[in-house]
């Protein structure tokens, strides 16, 4: 590919465009070069710091011909086209022949200045390929197009060239992505053309990825939709992603890959938006945009991997490690008065300038002012009048929260002339703006059953046609946006108006998501789809409602709902939030903070942090104990959390006894058939198992799946589990295919509803590689322990006692197979992170350095075998008992060890 750094002395056309039409001009110059003709063209021939004028100028000087993309935008008397087609066509040198225009748009015939209305032009828009380009050589009188059409464009080189391989082949700008979820395209959107323009050829200059930043209100998530619309045929796919509650990423990549249709659309949201991951990382030329992406480092594992495009708006400007920065500020003066003049075309440039100013050329302000001049007939001056009342209003307002005093005054205004026109729309609003800047399904909230709305807004409940009328009303002031899922309120917006409103609004903001919830409490699958859209709502306005118990208890569920759901990052960090703030307000022993405290040792569980887990439940056992009584059901909920937690550590004796006292006082207070005491069954049977009484476990085990399976459901993570322990049960017992088939329908429900990496679905799928491994099937069981593994470590991390005893039973498996060097190196990295993050004397620790003697064993290392081995029985012996099972394995494994160093 030849690298293009100046264009040559004589060229046959110079390409003019409007900046919004670069995707037009890149395919006619790349189609002009293939078929002979050499051109000038400025983003592959004018260097960042020309001279633009100066550039234009020698262009015109040395092109033979001009060639103009003809389209609404390139009239405009503000862009640099009017210049250019000016300058051309005052040329006496240069004849109508040398004059091409070329309609890229549709335009109508009075907005051509009458000068070039006599001349023919050629129009490409409306056409397929073939023929649009079969007309642009007729045209510039080239030669017949080509049968077969070129390749699909990929990304161009570091330096700025001239595409010419098929990868780098521009695609007709009528083109439509495979796959495409983007919000409509703004119909008045203005100027940005030069950071667009910026946008567009860093993209091309292979930088995968770019972060859009700025204050609040400069347009940055108009300008990433803007050209997402603008180049949208030049990617196969374009996605669009909420990113401000990183918490629900999960189902938009799921969207993602449905649209793809790279998975079936029952699969779980998990599992989807890996697979939309896996898809994003083996193809190219896509585009996903962030749009509000608060904290760098929160996404530093979340941008996706691949020959694909990422543009991130933020108003974080700290981007630089994982994206180019792109600076995006107020608007000039030009592109004020366009954007002004879009909404009311009438409006003299005087007046344009006087607005601007006071708006401080804002872009949110400015769209404010010209959505209501242009709905209620208000004149600027007028409109004027009352910015300045209102900015003096605020001037002496000391408890605002937005940077501009001009956008609080714009706001206001439309907000008043809404509750004018339509008082219910007002009221509406009001509400939500107290809720997150995320999608509010208006549509679906206000018809469910059981709605709380306040008395002016009970005419809406019910009735989907009366909401659509609102939020239309609402919309037509450009006070709130569309997006798929429900309506958004701008952030600055939505301060401005929670400035305002008393202090009913937020409350009537609570009592309808408290209303729309969903009839769980977060644990069961079904509903979840219904909490990750909820969600985000709840995390807004919990913190103002701390004392308010029906918002409190929404805010647990939903905590809970991220646990279950898998999400165990996501969990900890909300769980540590609500278990702060309400032992401050409401005191460390109230029956809510120790529920959360509860919850919260469950994620750092999940996290893999024993200890730290520990010191919290361990608190949060004695102030329920001291507060609430032994008995009560948070205590109990906190002494099972606690015997988990010792189990984790190792402390096996411990948290059996502590297991069997809770799930007597469990029995007693609930009785034997709640749901509530089916975990505790299941945990006490494994102590008991734990202990060699297997045939007990089994009879106990039987009966709590039955149960299970009856009250929640044979998909329930908590029947799941249950039939996992009792599978493994029989396993002990020597019932292998019996236990098989148990985990092997285990496994195929844990796919099905929880999705690949769920913590479940990782424990099924070991527990039926181990299986394999009892029947001889030693090879399949690599494989599925290898797969999981590698799910394991992603998902749960290295040092995750999951990921722990993964890698023990791979090795094991290795060892099995004869591959003696490779089970050994794996057991040698298990049993130096089973010490660090577990302990010496954990059982996973010694069952590991069991494993890891006869590997070495097998090396031929007998004395570092035997040393180990030795050490592994002392410890077993110390902490678990002669009669333990690892114990009695350790003593077979010393002396037989023995009795092969004496041959």
């Amino acid at each position: 590919m030849e690298t293009v750094s100046d264009a040559p002395e004589k060229v046959d056309f110079f390409i003019s465009y409007a900046g919004v039409e670069r995707a037009w001009a890149e395919w006619v110059a790349y189609h002009l070069q293939q078929h002979g003709f050499s051109i000038e063209f400025d983003h592959w021939h004018w260097r960042a710091g020309d001279n633009t004028t100066v550039r234009m100028s020698d262009a015109l000087t040395r092109a033979d011909r001009f060639l103009a993309l003809l389209s609404p935008s390139y009239f405009e008397r503000r862009r640099y086209t009017w210049d250019e087609w000016t300058a051309a066509y005052d040329d006496r040198e240069r004849g109508p022949r040398d004059f091409v225009p070329l309609h890229v748009a549709e335009l109508e015939k009075s907005r051509i200045p009458a000068l070039l209305r006599p001349i023919k032009a050629g129009i490409l828009h409306g056409k397929g390929e073939e023929e649009a380009l079969a007309e642009l050589l007729r045209a510039v009188g080239g030669p017949e197009a080509p049968e077969t059409r070129p390749g699909f464009p990929g990304a161009a080189s570091a330096t700025p060239v001239v595409p010419e391989a098929a990868a780098d082949v521009p695609r007709l700008p009528a083109a439509q992505p495979k796959a495409s979820h983007v919000p409509p395209r703004l119909p008045l959107f203005t100027g940005r053309d030069e950071v667009l323009d910026h946008i567009r050829t860093t993209f091309r200059s292979r930088s995968s990825g770019q972060a859009l930043h700025g204050m609040g209100g400069v347009g940055k998530t108009q300008t990433a939709l803007e050209y997402c619309h603008r180049f949208a045929s030049q990617y196969d796919t374009v996605w669009w992603l909420d990113a401000e509650q990183t918490v629900t990423l999960d189902s938009q990549l799921a969207d993602l890959a449905h649209a793809l249709r790279v998975v079936p659309t029952t699969m779980p949201v998990a599992d989807a938006a890996q697979s939309a991951r896996q898809y994003l990382r083996t193809h190219g030329r896509w585009l996903l945009v962030f749009d509000n992406a608060e904290d760098p480092e929160t996404f530093r594992t979340l941008l996706p991997e691949g020959d694909g495009h990422v543009l991130i708006t933020s108003r974080d400007p700290g981007w630089h490690s994982l994206a180019a920065p792109v600076d995006l500020g107020l608007f000039a003066r030009d592109e004020s008065r366009a954007l002004l003049a879009g909404y009311v075309p009438e409006l003299p440039e005087g007046e344009a300038d006087r607005l601007a100013e006071a708006l401080g050329d804002l872009p949110l302000a400015l769209s404010q002012a010209g959505s209501l001049m242009a709905t209620s007939g208000l004149s600027a001056e007028t409109y004027l009048n009352d910015l300045a009342a209102t900015s003096r209003l605020l001037d002496h307002h000391t408890a605002t929260t937005y940077q501009h005093t001009s956008l609080g005054a714009a706001v206001r205004i439309s907000w008043g002339h809404l509750a004018r026109i339509h008082p219910v729309a007002s009221e509406l609003l009001r509400i939500c703006a107290f809720l997150a800047p995320e999608p509010i399904p208006l549509d679906t909230w206000i018809t469910k059953e059981g709605v709380r709305l306040p008395p002016p807004l009970e005419p809406l409940a019910g009735d989907p046609v009366a909401v659509a009328d609102t939020i239309g009303a609402m919309a037509r002031l450009g006070l709130v946006r569309f997006r798929k899922g429900g309506l958004t309120v701008h952030r600055l917006t939505a301060a401005i108006l929670r400035n305002d409103s008393a202090a009913d609004a937020r409350a009537h903001a609570k009592d309808l998501i408290v209303s729309v919830r969903p009839a769980d409490d977060g644990r069961s699958p079904v509903s979840w789809q219904e909490w990750a859209g909820l969600l985000p709502h709840v995390l807004a306005l919990s913190e103002a409602w701390t004392h308010d118990e029906a918002m409190r208890r929404l805010s647990l569920h939903a905590t809970q709902y991220l646990f279950f759901r898998g999400t165990g990052p996501a969990a900890h960090e909300a769980a540590e939030t609500l278990h702060r703030r309400w032992s401050a307000e409401l005191g460390p022993d109230h029956p809510d903070s120790v529920a959360v405290g509860t919850l919260l040792s469950g994620a750092l569980n999940y996290l893999g942090r024993y200890r730290q887990a520990l010191r919290v439940i361990e608190d949060v056992v004695e102030l329920s104990r001291n507060a609430l009584s032994d008995e009560h059901e948070r205590t109990l909920d906190a002494s099972e959390a606690l015997a988990i937690t010792l189990g984790n550590l190792g402390r096996f004796e411990e948290a059996r006894a502590l297991i069997t006292e809770t799930l007597h006082a469990f029995r007693r207070t609930l009785g034997d058939h709640h749901p509530r005491i089916f975990g505790s069954v299941q945990l006490h049977a494994g102590a008991i198992g734990f202990l060699g009484r297997h045939k007990e476990a089994r009879v106990i085990l039987t009966e709590i799946v039955d149960r299970s399976r009856a009250a929640l459901g044979d998909d329930h993570p908590d029947t799941l589990f249950c039939v996992c322990s009792l599978a493994m049960t029989l396993n002990h017992l020597e019932k292998h295919s019996q236990a098989q088939a148990m985990l092997q329908d285990v496994l195929d429900r844990s796919r099905t509803v929880l999705g690949e990496d769920h913590p479940m679905t990782l424990h099924a799928s070991q527990c039926v590689a181990s299986t394999m491994s009892y029947l001889g099937h030693h090879v399949q069981a690599r494989t599925l322990l290898q797969s999981t593994l590698d799910r394991s470590r992603t998902t749960l991390g290295a040092d995750h006692v999951s990921t722990l005893v993964g890698t023990q039973l791979l090795g094991a498996t290795l060892l099995a197979l004869g591959q003696n060097m490779q089970a050994t190196t794996l057991l040698q990295e298990s049993f130096d992170r089973s010490r660090a993050t577990l302990g010496d004397d954990h059982p996973n620790t010694l069952n590991t350095a069991a494993l890891l003697s006869d590997g070495l064993a097998s090396l031929g290392r007998r004395r570092d075998a035997r040393a180990l081995s030795r050490d592994t029985y002392e410890r077993c012996h110390r902490t678990l008992g002669d009669d333990h099972l690892l114990t009695k394995n350790a003593t077979k494994l010393m002396e037989m060890l023995k009795r092969r160093s004496r041959r």
